[in-house]
């Protein structure tokens, strides 16, 4: 029955398997990384869900809401990502139920997939019956017509805020999206590698950049991230959000000073739950202002690309270099204080010059320099500063004073890169890779015609909106067979990094006759006298950043509306997914109301 409030109006109905399966194979249904959960299933929970959908007993209601994504008709995910996720996911025969898989050839959508190879039918296959009788069942479904976005966070954070299942960090974060909820998102998500650019991603994309396990291979191996490769968490912690609570811990001891203690109660209060005057939440996000949002997680990336750096060199996990047995419950205290004492230096004006000897250094630094209280030992302000201060004058050796802030900026980390390249899977429509400047079939010259179309595509970026940003990387192939390619002609050794190929752009700036210099004037004057307008070509060409990944060097650009819709050859332009459109005389107008504030 549809009931409706003053403010917004909400519609409740039975919606069948089958149409929430076409709605989301059009990208209706849409996640807001904002506030909502990781996929957590695992395929017991997956595999319970169908079987009480084939029982015909009830299932929680899906609470959706009217959405700006994407999508024409998006409807945002309020309550039901995971029973969403588990419906589609078995649907495209990604697990079994009572040993057998659904019948593709049921749906006419699915058999569509299946003839063009997209999905692909496993065995043994579900007699039809059953699979018709699962896709038939009414899932009942909530939908807040005209909700404002304060409404929106409201309710996913009084749902979520007391389900028993979900973790203390999770609750904390649970529909609250002041300053510190957002940095410890946006942090977590970097150093995972499910990071967006932009908050709403379509359902069908999440498994792109979800964290796997050992049954349901999504995007992201658990295995290989930061926290758990390097021994610092253990794996079942991911899920339970205990990597976000730690990097929580190491913001709140950048943030306050002098420094508060740890635990739940410090922890709580800087969310507004519990009252301490210490981290209380006016405090910390007052304080976030004043040191600058941007500012704290760019240096803490910063900082986590240390890590990286020295994990490299030594190549041995860090964990080990704190214990010599592999200890199950990780070693998050040691990476606290060190982190710690590497962010203050960083932040000071110094920069890494001797990746070597601070390798070196922290290889033997716990058992020479220093010990930690283990879990439930002494971990408060005092015994912290202790640490800090003397892990501080132990490894500023290594690092040298930068009194020239855009010199430390100058090249990307290589932690910040394979973020924006895991960002790419999802989000197409504000990046674009080159394997480089000229053609695999004419290597000697220029290719200006693909020049151009790049800075076309720019503009296209940058009118997505008043707030709109893009990237652009040379040096990057999005095809194995272009890789393979230049591996062959220029003996260049693919890197991999998510569904992409790092190939460089090295050998052909030799092969044109340039150095880096030469070719950054030539790229900018092509830029700068292009048909670009005057205000963006200049904003863009001012954007051009050549930096290098494991000795390979790539090119970037980074296309920004400036306030305006911005025309290439006197016409407008706009980006749908991978796709750089003119707009119809019809829609200009369209496109203009987009930079109405």
């Amino acid at each position: 029955m549809p009931a409706s409030t003053s403010e917004t109006e909400l519609t409740v109905l039975g919606v069948s398997l089958e149409s929430l399966y076409t709605r989301y194979t059009k990208g209706t249904f849409i996640v807001n990384r904002r506030y909502q959960r990781k996929l957590v299933w695992k395929i017991e929970e997956k595999q319970k869900l169908i079987d009480s959908i084939r029982r015909s007993l009830p299932i929680p209601l899906i609470l959706l809401a009217e959405s700006d994504g994407p999508t024409p008709g998006a409807l945002e995910i309020i309550d039901g990502l995971q029973r969403l996720n588990a419906i589609t996911s078995f649907i495209e025969n990604e697990f079994k139920y009572e040993g057998k898989y659904f019948d593709l050839d049921t749906l006419a959508v699915t058999k569509v997939q299946k003839d063009q190879g997209t999905l692909i039918q496993q065995v043994p296959v579900m007699d039809r019956d059953t699979c018709i009788d699962i896709i038939n069942y009414q899932i009942p479904t909530s939908t807040y017509r005209s909700a404002s976005g304060e409404t929106i966070d409201e309710v996913f954070r009084r749902i979520n805020s007391s389900g028993k299942k979900l973790s203390l960090q999770e609750i904390r974060q649970a529909g609250v999206t002041s300053n510190l909820a957002d940095l410890v998102r946006d942090i977590s998500a970097s150093i995972r590698g499910d990071a967006t650019l932009t908050p709403l991603t379509p359902l069908k994309d999440i498994k792109k950049i979800s964290i796997g396990d050992n049954e349901l291979e999504y995007g992201i191996d658990s295995s290989e991230i930061f926290w758990v490769k390097n021994g610092i968490l253990p794996k079942d912690s991911i899920r339970e959000s205990r990597d976000e609570e730690l990097v929580l811990d190491i913001l709140l001891d950048i943030i306050i000073s002098p420094m508060a203690g740890s635990g739940n109660e410090y922890r709580n209060s800087a969310y507004g739950r519990d009252d301490n005057q210490k981290t209380s939440s006016n405090i910390v996000n007052t304080k976030i202002n004043s040191l600058g949002k941007d500012h704290i997680k760019s240096t803490f990336i910063e900082v986590i690309d240390i890590f990286n750096q020295v994990v490299s060199e030594s190549r041995t996990p860090w964990g080990t270099w704190v214990i010599e047995q592999t200890n199950p419950r990780g070693v998050p205290r040691h990476f606290h204080a060190t982190f710690i004492a590497l962010y203050e230096i960083i932040n000071s004006g110094h920069a890494l010059t001797d990746v070597a000897g601070l390798t070196d250094t922290l290889k033997n630094f716990w058992k020479t320099h220093l010990e930690i209280p283990k879990g439930g030992g002494n971990w408060g302000a005092n015994r912290k500063l202790q640490l800090i201060k003397s892990a501080k004058a132990i490894l500023i050796d290594h690092f040298s004073k930068k009194d020239d802030a855009l010199s430390r900026r100058i090249e990307e980390s290589e932690t910040e890169f394979n973020i924006r390249l895991h960002m790419a899977l999802t989000e197409t429509a504000s990046f674009e890779l080159k394997q480089g400047f000229t053609r695999l079939s004419d290597p000697t010259h220029f290719d200006d015609n693909m020049f151009r179309k790049v800075l076309r595509t720019a503009s296209a970026m940058a009118n997505a909106g008043p707030r709109a940003e893009g990237f652009i990387y040379f040096g990057v192939a999005d095809d194995a067979d272009d890789a393979d390619s230049i591996r062959r002609m220029a003996g260049v050794e693919p890197i991999s990094i998510a569904d992409f190929f790092v190939t460089g752009t090295g050998h052909e700036i030799e092969r044109l006759g340039h150095t880096m210099d030469s070719f950054t004037r030539l790229l900018s004057d092509k830029i700068k006298s292009s048909d670009l307008e005057p205000e963006f070509s200049s904003k863009l060409a001012g954007s051009l950043t050549p930096f290098r990944y494991k000795n390979y060097v790539i090119w970037s650009l980074h296309p920004q509306s400036i306030g305006r819709p911005t025309a290439w050859e006197e016409a407008f332009y706009v980006r749908e997914g991978n796709s750089t459109n003119k707009v119809p005389v019809n829609k200009i107008a369209d496109l203009f109301r987009r930079f109405q504030v």
